[in-house]
């Protein structure tokens, strides 16, 4: 079946990450040592990213794909990950997933504005990359 899922993201552009679809860009994902470079961080991402829904990818220097997610608009889904490693204490399993994997990484996104495809490519890219945190779970 994963052959299935990965012709299909294939056929669509949708996969493999590096497809002409899909944009990236490096972001130091860790605490920052100062509100100056937290807010160096917040215009890079703010720069790099879109206004637009879609999906991102993060992916740790080893290549391994850590997260898979959705986000309307991305930008704010991105600033909202980096923000949790300010939320010291949390036991929110997501803001303790972000505080506990840090490190540089690359971020591809693309933009997909239609509700019911932004979901169903999520979910074929988490199940085909079987991320380090899975916030879904197959049957």
């Amino acid at each position: 079946m994963k052959k299935d899922v990965e012709d299909l993201l294939k056929k669509k552009g949708y996969y493999p990450l590096t497809s002409p679809l899909w944009n990236s860009f490096r972001l130091a994902q860790v605490v920052p040592n100062s509100n100056q470079e937290k807010q160096t961080n917040i215009k890079l991402i703010e720069s790099n990213l879109s206004d637009k829904k879609g999906i991102y990818v993060y992916g740790d220097a080893a290549q391994e794909i850590l997260y898979v997610g959705k986000g309307r608009p991305i930008k704010s889904r991105i600033k909202s990950h980096y923000n949790k490693l300010l939320k010291i204490g949390s036991d929110s399993r997501r803001d303790v997933f972000f505080q506990d994997n840090q490190g540089t990484f690359t971020v591809f996104w693309l933009e997909i504005e239609e509700k019911e495809e932004r979901e169903l490519v999520e979910h074929l890219l988490s199940f085909l990359l079987n991320p380090k945190y899975k916030k879904w779970r197959p049957i």
